[in-house]
């Protein structure tokens, strides 16, 4: 513990040099938490959006459901979907399954017809598990239609939510009269008149001029369904079993691929990992910074303390002594470098989340959404672990360079 104070003593005495290098590592720190929380809430948001826009937690489809053709929406589907989603929601582990309808086809308002994605849905389990009542609330708000609602529970009722670009693009509105048109399991082609009973704002443009949602009881009768699905959707009770789970199932139906949503929301692997490319190469610059900002720090420090350096060697210091003392003067410098970075990283996390900034939409959305950094303490052990380990790098040079400093020639150094 001598080493410790003796190190802590020469950084106070040489206090604007100190205070320089802690600037670098406070911001170092600073840089890296927020930007550490931002991808925190980004990977989050991602997650949230895809397990509750429809993915759930796993899905259940027949094998091959997602290689080939899709033109025809049944030819790969579970022949009965129905009394499989009955099997797995007796499961202890499974809180819900969503069966889904995946079509396409053309819909049409008079002399206009648009190609759409579609996708049936039961009407009274999807609110409970999904963001759906969101969607189509903020269609409503953007497009201005009054009135907007959920699909019906009523199997009789023949209704439609559309996304918004596709209602734009056939000038429809809340309580328009449409036409489904797509083809059935046997190829035939058939048509069902539905009413535009609600808009939705999926938040991709792509998705929004395509979009649109039906019930399971509107689908089966446009496509002659009967209790085939293509898919289902599962929500876990506990989601971080999710990997365990997919295990499992898939084991317990062999007939069927059952799928984790990080391997089907392509969208969100893929901004995984441009995030940790970028953040990755600016801690790399980061680090680099803080390595040269310390090193020169501690050379410097080494060069006008030769004659002590002798002083202390004479005095029967050992060089291997005399090189943890530099190793503590970093450890020091990094300690109370993380204390202040993580204090202003805190302060300046709360002050940012106060006010409530609106970010931009990303590309290829339709919305921004509110800057919310996340308080992440496993970033902030992380960041702190890295600095430290480069700070007590940048100070082995320094410190084998006083190791090797001759007592009579430190001695007679002016």
């Amino acid at each position: 513990m001598i080493l410790a104070r003796l190190a802590l003593r020469n950084l106070l005495r040489q206090r604007r040099r100190t205070a320089l290098t802690l600037m670098v590592v406070v911001a170092g720190f600073l840089a890296l938490s927020l930007a550490g929380g931002f991808m925190a809430q980004t990977f989050q948001g991602l997650s949230d959006g895809a397990i509750r826009g429809g993915l759930g937690h796993l899905q259940v489809m027949p094998p091959g459901a997602m290689d080939g053709d899709e033109a025809q929406s049944l030819e790969k589907a579970l022949p009965d979907g129905e009394a499989l989603a009955a099997r797995l929601r007796l499961d202890s582990a499974v809180a819900e399954v969503l069966p889904r309808i995946q079509f396409m086809g053309l819909l049409s308002s008079g002399p206009k017809s648009v190609a759409f994605l579609g996708t049936a849905v039961d009407p009274a389990l999807e609110p409970k598990h999904m963001a759906c009542l969101e969607a189509v609330k903020a269609g409503a708000q953007v497009a201005g239609g009054a009135g907007s609602r959920w699909l019906s529970a009523d199997p009789a009722a023949r209704e439609v939510i559309l996304g918004l670009g596709l209602a734009r693009a056939l000038g429809a509105t809340v309580g328009s009269p449409l036409t489904l048109m797509s083809t059935t399991r046997d190829g035939a082609l058939n048509a069902v008149d539905v009413e535009v009973v609600g808009l939705q704002d999926l938040g991709l443009r792509e998705l929004n001029d395509r979009f649109l949602s039906v019930s399971l009881a509107t689908a089966s009768q446009l496509l002659d369904a009967g209790p085939a699905r293509s898919k289902l959707s599962i929500v876990l009770k506990r989601p971080q079993d999710t990997a365990t789970e997919q295990s499992r199932l898939q084991a317990l139906l062999p007939e069927t691929s059952v799928k984790p949503w990080f391997e089907l929301a392509s969208f969100y692997r893929q901004v995984k990992l441009l995030y940790f490319a970028i953040f990755g190469f600016m801690g790399l610059v980061l680090f680099l910074v803080v390595l040269l900002a310390t090193a020169n720090t501690l050379l410097m420090s080494v060069m006008e303390r030769v004659r002590e350096f002798g002083v202390l060697r004479a005095m029967g210091l050992q060089p291997g002594q005399l090189l943890r003392l530099l190793q503590w003067e970093g450890a020091c410098l990094g300690l109370m470098g993380s204390a202040l970075g993580l204090a202003a990283t805190l302060m300046l996390r709360a002050g940012l989340n106060a006010l409530h900034l609106q970010m931009p939409a990303p590309p290829g959305t339709s919305h921004g959404y509110e800057l919310n950094i996340h308080f992440v303490p496993m970033v902030y052990l992380i960041v702190a672990l890295g600095l430290q380990a480069t700070i007590q790098v940048s100070a082995l040079f320094p410190g084998l360079k006083a190791a090797r400093l001759r007592i009579v020639e430190a001695l007679r150094h002016v």
